[in-house]
C-alpha cells in the first residue's frame, strides 16, 4: 500500500488555503499565549513579597494583562477553531467526492475482486474521508499549537535559566520515543482493525440486502455468528497488545513527572548555590509544565494518527489505482451515426481476471450480421453471458478480437460504445426512484421528456399497467424495483432499453425467471424491440429463440453447431436434443 505523505493531503486542501493559513496563526499565537503565563506567574509571586500600595499596583496591572492575554487567547482559539474544522471538513468532503469518483472509474474486474465488495467499500468511503482529519483539520491545529506551547516554552526558560532548561531537554528525546512507539503500535492494529471491519461490513450488508432469503432460511444466527467471528481476531489482537500500548502510553507520561523531578532537584541546587532566584526556577519551572502539557495533549491524539495514517493510505491507494479499462476516458474512436452494427468474434480466448486459471472462452468464433438477431444457446457455465459482457467491454479478451462493423472495440471509445448498446438481463436492477426516473435513466446525454419516456413504455407493453397506478408514471418503484413484479420490472428494463434506440440489444435469459403469462407480454415487447436491431439473445427457453435468424450452440467456450431452428433440428445434435427435453418439460 503507497504512502500518503502529508503534502499530498495539504495539496488537496489548497482551495481551503486561507482558512489553513489564518488557522495556522492562530494556532502558533495561541501556543505562544499560553507559556506567557507563566512569567505572570513568576511575577505575582514577586508582588506577595513587597509593601502593600506595590501590591495593589501592581496586581491590577497583571490582572490585566491576563485579562488582555485571555482575551487575545479567546480570538486565537476561535480563530484555530473555526479554521480548521472548516479546511477540515472541506477536505472530508472534498476526499469523499475524489474516492467515489475512483470507484466509479474502476473497471468490473477491480469490483470482481473479493477485497473490493459492497460492504468493504461503503465502509471505507464512510469513514476512511473523516479519518483522514486525524492528520489535519483540527488535530492539525492543535499539533501546531502544541509545537509552538513547547517551542515558546524552551525559549522563555533558555533566558532565564539555560541549565535547568538543557536538563529538561535531555528528557526530550524518550518523550518523542513514547509518542513514537505508540503511534507506531496503533497504526498497525489500526490497519488490522479496517480491515476487520470491512470484513464485518460485508457480511452485514449481505445479510441485510437478503434479509427475506435470510428469514425463510432461519440463518439469522449463522449471520450473526459470522458477524462476530469476523471481529474476534482482531479483538483478541487488540486484547493481546492492550498491555504494550498501556505501556509506551504510561512511559511517555511518566517520563514527564521525571523530568519535574530532576527539574526540582536541579532547581533547589541552583537556589542553593545562588545561581538563580526561587522566582527564575518557579519561572522555568512553569514555562515547562505548559510545554509538556501540549506533549501530553499531542500523545493523546496517537490513536487519531494512527487511524489517520492507514485511512489516507487507503484513499490514496484507490485513487491511484489506474483500471484496465476507463469508461471515463475520452479516448477511442467513434464511428459515423450511418455505421451498420454488425458484431464478430474472431477465435476469442478469454477467463475472468479472478480466476485466470479457469478458461472459460476458448476461440469463439460467431458473426451477427446488421438487423440480424442470433441466439446463443449452451449449458450453463459455457461462456453465453461471458460473451454478452465482451461486447460491452466490461472486460477484455485475453486472445482474438471483437468486433463492431469490422473495428475491434479496444479502439472504439468506451462511453461511446455501451451508448449503442441496450440490455435486458435476467434480474434487471431499478434504482430507488420513479417508473419515469427509471426509464429515463437509459439515456444520460441529454434531458429525456415525458413524451418519450411514454413513447418508450408503450413500446414495452408496460404504459396501460402504469397508467393504473395511484402515482402513475411517478411510482416509486422501491430498493431494486421490489415493489414490482418480476415481469413488470422487465418491461421497466425494456422501456429503459428502448428510450436509448440502441442499434445493438442484448437479452440476457431475460425471460428465464417469469411464468407463463408474464413470459408472454414480455416476449411480446421483445419481439418489438427487436425490429431493426442488432440483437442478440441467451436463453434456455425454445420460444426464445426458434424465430432467431441464426441460432450458435456454444460448448466449453466454442461454437460446436450453427444455423436456424430447422437447420440445427435436422442436425439431431445438442440442440435437438435440448428441443426435445424442453418439449417433454412442458
Amino acid at each position: 500500500m503507497p504512502n500518503a505523505p502529508f503534502t499530498r493531503l495539504l495539496k488537496m486542501n489548497s482551495p481551503e488555503w486561507y482558512f489553513i493559513v489564518l488557522g495556522c496563526l492562530g494556532s502558533i499565537i495561541n501556543g505562544g499565549v499560553q507559556p506567557a503565563f507563566a512569567i505572570i506567574f513568576s511575577r505575582i509571586l514577586e508582588v506577595f513579597q513587597e509593601d502593600e500600595e506595590t501590591q495593589k499596583d501592581r496586581i491590577m496591572i497583571y490582572s490585566l494583562i491576563m485579562l488582555g492575554l485571555g482575551i487575545m487567547s479567546l480570538f486565537t482559539m476561535f480563530l484555530q477553531g473555526y479554521m480548521f474544522a472548516r479546511s477540515g471538513e472541506a477536505l472530508t468532503t472534498r476526499l469523499r467526492d475524489i474516492t467515489f469518483r475512483s470507484m466509479l472509474r474502476q473497471d468490473i474486474a477491480f469490483y470482481d475482486n473479493p477485497k473490493n465488495g459492497v460492504g468493504a467499500l461503503t465502509t471505507r468511503l464512510a469513514t476512511d474521508a473523516s479519518l483522514v482529519q486525524g492528520v489535519t483539520g483540527v488535530r492539525l491545529g492543535t499539533t501546531l499549537m502544541n509545537i509552538s506551547n513547547m517551542g515558546t516554552a524552551i525559549i522563555i526558560s533558555f533566558v532565564y535559566s539555560w541549565k535547568l532548561t538543557l536538563l529538561i531537554i535531555g528528557f526530550m528525546p524518550f518523550i518523542v520515543l513514547g509518542g513514537i512507539m505508540e503511534v507506531q503500535l496503533l497504526t498497525g492494529q489500526a490497519g488490522k482493525n479496517k480491515e476487520a471491519l470491512e470484513g464485518a461490513g460485508k457480511v452485514a450488508v449481505e445479510c441485510i440486502e437478503n434479509m427475506r432469503t435470510v428469514a425463510s432460511l432461519l440463518k439469522e444466527p449463522e449471520f450473526f455468528r459470522l458477524y462476530v467471528t469476523s471481529l474476534e481476531m482482531t479483538y483478541k489482537q487488540n486484547m493481546r497488545r492492550a498491555h504494550l500500548v498501556g505501556i509506551t502510553y504510561a512511559f511517555s507520561q511518566a517520563i514527564i513527572y521525571f523530568a519535574y523531578a530532576a527539574a526540582f532537584v536541579l532547581g533547589a541546587y541552583l537556589i542553593e548555590e545562588r545561581e538563580q532566584t526561587f522566582e527564575e526556577v518557579f519561572l522555568v519551572f512553569s514555562a515547562i509544565v505548559f510545554g509538556a502539557m501540549g506533549l501530553g495533549n499531542a500523545s493523546a491524539f496517537a490513536p487519531d494518527i494512527g487511524k489517520a495514517q492507514n485511512s489516507a493510505k487507503r484513499i490514496v491507494a484507490l485513487i491511484d489505482s489506474e483500471p484496465t479499462l476507463d469508461h471515463m476516458s475520452s479516448e477511442g474512436a467513434k464511428l459515423q451515426d450511418s455505421y451498420q452494427a454488425a458484431i464478430s468474434f474472431q477465435s476469442v480466448h478469454f477467463n475472468y481476471p479472478t480466476r485466470a486459471s479457469v478458461p472459460v472462452l476458448q476461440g469463439l468464433t460467431f458473426t451477427v450480421t446488421p438487423g440480424q438477431t442470433l441466439a446463443l444457446v449452451g449449458s450453463s457455465g459455457c461462456g453465453k453471458s461471458t460473451s454478452v459482457q465482451l461486447i460491452e467491454r466490461f472486460y477484455d479478451t485475453v486472445d482474438g478480437s471483437v468486433k463492431l462493423e469490422g473495428n475491434d472495440i479496444k479502439g472504439l471509445n468506451l462511453q461511446w460504445l455501451r451508448q449503442q448498446i441496450g440490455i435486458v438481463s435476467q434480474e434487471p436492477v431499478l434504482f430507488d426512484q420513479s417508473i419515469a426516473d427509471n426509464i429515463a435513466y437509459g439515456d444520460n446525454t441529454r434531458l429525456v421528456s415525458m413524451d418519450e419516456i411514454i413513447e418508450a413504455a408503450r413500446g414495452a407493453n408496460i404504459h396501460n399497467f402504469v397508467t393504473e397506478l395511484p402515482d402513475g408514471y411517478n411510482t416509486n418503484v422501491g430498493a431494486k424495483g421490489t415493489q414490482l413484479s418480476g415481469g413488470q420490472k422487465q418491461r421497466v428494463a425494456i422501456a429503459r432499453a428502448l428510450l436509448r434506440n440502441p442499434k445493438i440489444l442484448l437479452l440476457d435469459e431475460a425471460t428465464s425467471a417469469l411464468d407463463t403469462e408474464s413470459e408472454k407480454i414480455v416476449q411480446e415487447a421483445l419481439d418489438k424491440a427487436r425490429q431493426g436491431r442488432t440483437c442478440v439473445v441467451i436463453a434456455h427457453r425454445l420460444s426464445t429463440v426458434k424465430n432467431a435468424d441464426n441460432i450458435c450452440v456454444v460448448s466449453s467456450g466454442k461454437v460446436t453447431e450453427e444455423g436456424t431452428h430447422s437447420e440445427l433440428m435436422a442436425k439431431q445434435g445438442f440442440y435437438y436434443k435440448l428441443v426435445k427435453k424442453s418439449t417433454r418439460q412442458v
